[in-house]
């Protein structure tokens, strides 16, 4: 059983092995990994699906599948592959004595491990001859008697470390940066790449739908597709033609409902709708290593914002900023990043939340906070409770439309916060109908970090015009920004001129702060 005279179309149609049938592209793709000869007809699906117009005959160390939905990425491809690399890969001929080599399968979640484990279990222990290889099958484990074990991981960056890995699998790569952290495509590749220098014919298979033009997968994409490159073979094709059972009626409508999706979905294509919002580098850039917060300092100007959380799986975030410099020397810089969420047991004291936040504000010289317009009248009536003023920030779109600039010019320093980092660098940008963009967090993500940060920097710049893709043109304010401390009712301190117009012009150009002050000044 462990000498390689099985090849992986053998094992995948013998009864006796996995006993599956699989489409003419799902064929033609396997062979292709391994190097089988290809007839006329699978020549053609060859050039179709990468792009290439010269089949080299070879095996490819990396495969890289972009395959629509329901296409068996899992069942037909990534599975049957890492089952032959374990059992007929010969891998096991340069172990160590006493060492195992492991064959890791990183899915998206918990529950895509779940699902690729229940392929791999039931592949080895209902086939004659593949059960004879099993010397036990434990919660997410399949060990063989040859010492290769196959692990079936969730996403996380150190969750294939330290082993000997012959081969290995990365299941829905494009959504990895959602479950894990936002670099955790890559780190996970460069792990199971690590774990392969031992081995002189290692195989690592990535398997996706495409999602978002960043990461591992649109990387080999743009790097791989259509080239003739001996290192990784990148094959993209439909659902149709992966799977022909799929009713083409059936198809024809998720196309009519959405067909955005649908082009992403079921056609494996990088849709332009959407994209990252903001570059890891320039997230990475603006981190301060180390710096967890900085304290008050008398006499400067300070700004808060906050996200108000209904007390669900989203955090009530805080942030505080203050700005440095004039001109093109203006930096912003993060003083302040709290969150307050749920834990296990309880749910948030939004009250007392409100409380805490109210106590640091002042510290810093503030009475004022800004934040979501549809936040409930709960939060108002909270903070003012306490002597603080809620003033409602720009929508998201806007305020992150101010945010971006910073970043780009490298012009704000923000704290070493892995939550505001991760949240920064996933967030997404989607166009809207009328040309207007749209800023959020991806499907099952949160922004409640990065919303408080971009609403607390938003009475930091100043409104222009309605113009651009976000609807406003944001410029950094060249005079001292207005402390919110004198924004408060009666307060005397209040320059009534900001940015060289009066108070009532620059409240009529969309200022914030000169709304708040002409609130104040009509009672």
């Amino acid at each position: 059983m462990t000498t390689p005279q099985v090849n992986i179309i053998e094992l995948i149609k013998d009864p006796q092995l996995l006993g599956l049938s699989v489409s003419p592209a799902q064929e033609t793709l396997l062979k292709s990994m391994y190097g089988l000869p290809l007839s006329t007809e699978e020549r053609e699906l060859w050039r179709l699906c990468t792009g290439r117009e010269t089949y080299p005959g070879q095996a490819f160390p990396e495969l890289t599948c972009m395959c629509g939905a329901r296409g068996g990425k899992d069942s037909r491809i990534l599975c049957p592959a890492l089952a032959y690399e374990a059992v007929f890969g010969g891998h096991e001929r340069y172990l160590a004595k006493g060492e195992r080599a492991i064959i890791p399968l990183v899915a998206q979640d918990q529950r895509a491990t779940r699902v690729a484990f229940t392929y791999l279990s039931d592949y080895f222990t209902c086939s004659p001859l593949l059960a004879s290889m099993v010397e036990e099958v434990l919660r997410f484990e399949i060990k063989l008697t040859n010492r290769v074990s196959i692990l079936c991981f969730p996403c996380s960056q150190t969750a294939p470390r330290g082993f000997s890995m012959p081969a290995g699998g990365l299941d829905e790569l494009g959504f990895f940066r959602l479950e894990g952290s936002a670099d955790s495509d890559a780190e996970i590749q460069a792990s199971i790449r690590r774990g392969m220098l031992g081995f002189p014919s290692p195989r690592l298979i990535k398997i996706s739908t495409p999602y978002m033009k960043s990461g591992v997968l649109y990387d080999d994409f743009t790097r791989y597709f259509g080239t003739d490159s001996p290192d990784v073979l990148v094959w993209r094709a439909p659902s149709a033609l992966m799977n022909p059972s799929l009713r083409a009626e059936r198809l024809d409508r998720e196309q009519r409902l959405d067909p955005s999706r649908f082009a992403r979905e079921y056609l494996a294509e990088f849709v332009e709708d959407l994209d990252s919002f903001l570059p890891a580098a320039w997230v990475e850039a603006a981190v301060a290593p180390g710096r967890h917060e900085l304290p008050p300092i008398e006499g400067r100007s300070y700004s808060a914002g906050v996200d108000p959380s209904g007390g669900g799986a989203d955090a009530f975030t805080l942030s505080i900023c203050h700005a440095e410099g004039a001109g093109a020397e203006r930096r912003v810089i993060q003083d302040v990043m709290r969150g307050w969420s749920r834990s296990r047991s309880q749910t948030v004291d939004l009250t007392g939340a409100v409380g805490e936040m109210a106590d640091i504000v002042k510290r810093y010289g503030l009475y004022s906070v800004h934040g979501d317009q549809y936040a409930g009248a709960w939060v108002r009536q909270a903070f003012d409770t306490h002597g603080i003023r809620y003033e409602q920030a720009p929508d998201k779109a806007t305020a992150y439309g101010a945010t971006e600039p910073f970043f780009a010019q490298g012009a704000i320093e923000i704290l070493d916060h892995p939550k505001l980092v991760r949240e920064l660098k996933l967030l997404e940008r989607r166009a809207r109908p009328g040309g207007k963009l749209r800023v959020d967090h991806p499907r099952g993500g949160h922004d409640d970090h990065s919303n408080a940060l971009a609403v607390s920097l938003v009475p930091l710049v100043h409104n222009v015009r309605e113009e651009g893709d976000y609807g406003y043109t944001f410029g950094p304010v060249d005079g001292p920004a207005l402390s919110q401390r004198d924004s408060r009712p009666g307060s005397e301190r209040l320059p009534e001129t900001h940015n060289g117009v009066t108070v009532a012009e620059h409240a009529a150009a969309g200022c914030p702060r000169c709304v708040a002050r002409v609130h104040d000044l009509r009672g």
